[in-house]
């Protein structure tokens, strides 16, 4: 009897055990173990480029098992290359990489990308930097004047999907200058170009174009930066406001994203977001940013959507404007 009793407690206990929630098997225990590959969609030398390669060791330093994250620099096709080696990547974490916001997102408003971004995993923003208006030295425009008395302006672009293309048309439409675009791979092919006087205009976020105005040993001539007030770093740069079109001051910035493929366990997404905002809050890393023209005013990735759906709804509206451009070289 007393046998019995026992088999049918044991059973009981066995039945209890079973309606209890079991936790699952955690993704954070084992992610990650082994390198993780940082995508970068354009050519080795711009602010991408160096952005990801300042924040990759710091990311590696904050992850669980301290991985390599190793850079991987894959240009062309307007970004859409290596913007579709990250989407369509396995959803594992092993594939992160940068993005160019709101830029990116005129090839999915075009209908030029298949990519769809509002889908992308976000794991954060580094920095948010305005763009700065600079003219060759070898250009025969010489002032802002000169520009908007051109009829036409060679510009370089990474791009026509791209933050910095997306600016120089909307806002040489509004003064009423027509671009015509040279592409380039990457950034620093652009300086070079101005310098030789190949192009006449640049118009780049200040991040990148910071060394070549710096004037102790100005490399280009800077036009205005796109803000409303002049900035502390570089003071004698007078404000698109300042010159008569104050509509255009912090319009458009670059958002310096960096993202992981569509439908990453939340698990892993979220040791990704914990190393970023780990990364983000490290002095170092924050006097490294600083140091290098990139703002200190990063964005956790549970707030990208948001500031994705915005920008689409906000550039969709341009997309006309975009299309008369959009691959005519």
């Amino acid at each position: 009897m007393r046998k019995k009793g026992c088999r049918i407690l044991i059973l009981i206990f066995i039945i209890f055990m079973g309606y209890l929630p079991q936790k699952a098997p955690s993704a954070e225990l084992k992610y990650p173990t082994k390198d993780i590959t940082f995508v970068v969609p354009v050519s080795p030398g711009g602010g991408f480029d160096t952005l990801a390669r300042i924040l990759a060791p710091y990311l590696s330093k904050y992850l669980p098992n301290k991985p390599n994250v190793i850079i991987a620099n894959v240009p062309g096709g307007d970004w859409i290359r290596g913007i579709n080696k990250i989407v369509r990547a396995t959803p594992n974490g092993y594939t992160i990489g940068m993005f160019n916001l709101p830029g990116n997102l005129m090839g999915q408003i075009v209908g030029t990308a298949d990519y769809n971004l509002e889908a992308v995993s976000w794991i954060g923003c580094i920095s948010v930097v305005p763009y700065v208006a600079a003219l060759s030295p070898k250009s025969k425009y010489k002032t802002f004047q000169d520009v908007k008395a051109a009829p036409e302006v060679l510009v370089g672009s990474t791009g026509l999907a791209t933050t910095s293309a997306v600016g120089v048309i909307i806002a040489l439409h509004t003064i009423g200058i027509k671009p015509r675009f040279v592409l380039y791979k990457g950034s620093s092919e652009i300086y070079v170009a101005a310098m030789r006087g190949d192009l006449d205009y640049v118009q780049q976020a200040y991040g990148s174009i910071k060394t070549y105005i710096n004037p102790k040993k100005l490399l280009l001539n800077p036009l205005c930066i796109f803000t409303d007030k002049r900035l502390p770093q570089s003071p004698e740069i007078p404000t698109i406001a300042e010159l008569g079109y104050p509509e255009l001051a912090n319009f458009i910035s670059t958002y310096y994203a960096v993202g992981t493929t569509p439908g990453t366990p939340v698990a892993i997404l979220e040791v990704l977001r914990n190393a970023f905002d780990k990364a983000m809050a490290d002095p170092e890393f924050q006097n490294t940013i600083e140091r290098g023209g990139f703002f200190k005013n990063p964005i956790k990735g549970k707030d990208m959507p948001a500031i994705v759906k915005t920008s689409m709804e906000k550039f969709a509206r341009y997309k006309d404007l975009i299309m008369q451009y959009q691959y005519h070289k």
